[in-house]
């Protein structure tokens, strides 16, 4: 039912939803179905209604009153996604989670800290922060994005080349299956091999399996010093080796971000100064620990790599607000795209880091290739590389080329289509480059086990099946 036009919210149903969420609970009104009918991609697929929880048992009457109805439901956090992966394409519901922002429990004895899906993760952080505790997961986005929404797509950001990704921190979740059963997955526990991994199934499956409510999330102690360098390069080559004799040296840097010659160009712009002067690539590395006079000495080590492959300068700062001042500029570098072009297609390829070096360069033949500006910034301490397709409409034919190119590139090389942005709908096409067949099909009989009438988040992550094909 949810693969074709979705059923009306008629008065009666309205009056329903009402009964439960109250009057400012649920809205058909024309510019909240457009407000919450987009996300980061810039599109928009207007829903038929809005509806607001704030428990886990709303939600569940929610979806028992959509499965019974087959009305489709799509989870959204804060709109910071940017492959569509919130978006109604069909119509329906958005399940907006944004008042569901509480910190339920933060546990100092066992280092973990519970909340729902709405809190935003930068204000999670800053909470346990407070407490002496560190939750890594660190996407640019954090101050805007949603709790859930990064559990969904299974987010890594800044943090990653040291620290890992959002599943190496989920303890336990409570969850809403699509016909309104409330389950709960995991525990306190830090070890458990008890059955079926299912826990780990729902982070990073967009929001197409369950909904989850509430995590439990393990938390280290707060490094309490910091090093943050950045280094200027001649070129991009000198750069991306430099990242990988990092990466083989001593030092396990916390962060380690690549940005090019037009980024920069591009957030000096939009920030309307000029923090850096003029080179062809940048490394932002950040060392951290728990004594200072290490944490200095590993710096040493990472900015000496650095001179030795050819940085022109290596800038080290160690005061909070010099190293906020240098992660303000690599923070802003996603919007500041738009200076070059009004359409950007940010791709999130991720290689293995050997080949970093290689892919990159080959990214950047693919856009003269096909007479388009690539602009590419990212982790580079994981191999995570941000490439942008900058475009001047909406749909360009030689964008589209080279981006299955470079996903075609990225899996050659042993890498993937996504390496934190998820699929949504902007890659779905593009899935049968990295798997096959065989394996899209135990991938769909998942989506079908947890959800036979194909309601929530439908749309997402497969490819369209050819007329004809069951």
């Amino acid at each position: 039912m949810a693969n074709g036009p979705s059923p009306v919210i008629n008065k009666d149903l309205e009056g329903e939803f009402r009964s439960f969420l109250g009057l400012e609970g649920i809205s058909t009104d024309e510019l909240d179905l457009v407000t919450y009918g987009y996300d980061a991609t810039r599109k928009n697929f207007p829903p038929s209604a809005v509806v607001w929880p704030v428990e886990t048992a709303q939600i569940s009457r929610i979806l028992r009153i959509a499965s019974r109805e087959g009305i489709p439901v799509y989870p959204r956090g804060s709109g910071s996604g940017m492959t569509g992966g919130a978006l109604p394409v069909s119509g329906g519901i958005v399940l907006a989670l944004e008042r569901m922002n509480r910190i339920l429990d933060i546990d100092t004895e066992n280092r973990t800290v519970t909340a729902q899906p709405g809190i935003f993760l930068g204000d999670l952080k800053k909470a346990v922060q407070e407490k002496g505790l560190f939750y890594p997961p660190d996407p640019a986005s954090a101050k805007v994005a949603s709790l859930g929404g990064t559990l969904a797509e299974s987010s890594g950001g800044l943090n990653c080349v040291k620290y890992g990704t959002t599943k190496d921190y989920v303890l336990s979740v409570e969850a809403v299956l699509p016909d309104g059963e409330i389950i709960r997955l995991g525990s306190k526990s830090r070890k458990s091999v008890s059955g079926y991994n299912l826990l780990q199934l729902l982070i990073g499956s967009e929001g197409t399996l369950a909904v989850i409510t509430e995590a439990t999330l393990r938390l280290i102690p707060y490094p309490e010093h910091r090093c943050t360098l950045l280094s200027r390069f001649g070129s991009v080559k000198d750069a991306s080796r430099a990242v990988l004799d990092i990466l083989n040296g001593p030092v396990v840097p916390s962060a380690l971000e690549f940005m090019d010659r037009v980024s920069l160009e591009c957030v000096s712009a939009y920030m309307g100064q000029d923090r850096i002067p003029p080179c062809e690539a940048v490394l932002l590395v950040e060392a951290d620990g728990f004594e200072l006079d290490a944490v200095f000495r590993d710096a040493q080590v990472i900015g000496e790599i650095c001179r030795r492959n050819g940085a022109e300068t290596v800038r080290m700062a160690t005061e909070l607000q010099d190293r906020e001042s240098l992660w303000e500029i690599r923070r802003n570098l996603g919007p500041s795209m738009y200076q070059k072009a009004p359409f950007k297609f940010n791709e999130d390829i991720s290689v293995p880091i050997a080949e970093f070096p290689t892919v990159l360069q080959e990214v950047y033949r693919i856009g003269a290739k096909h007479g388009v500006i690539v602009i590419c910034f990212g982790h580079a301490g994981d191999g995570n590389i941000h490439v942008n397709f900058m475009s001047h409409t909406e749909s360009d034919p030689a964008v589209h080329r080279g981006i299955e190119e470079a996903f075609r590139l990225a899996v050659a090389r042993g890498g993937t289509l996504s390496g934190e942005h998820g699929i949504g709908i902007t890659k779905a096409e593009f899935l049968p480059l990295e798997w096959g067949g065989r394996e899209i099909e135990l991938m769909r009989s998942v989506k079908r086990l947890f959800d036979p009438q194909n309601i929530l988040n439908p749309g997402k992550i497969f490819p369209e099946k050819k007329p004809g094909t069951s």
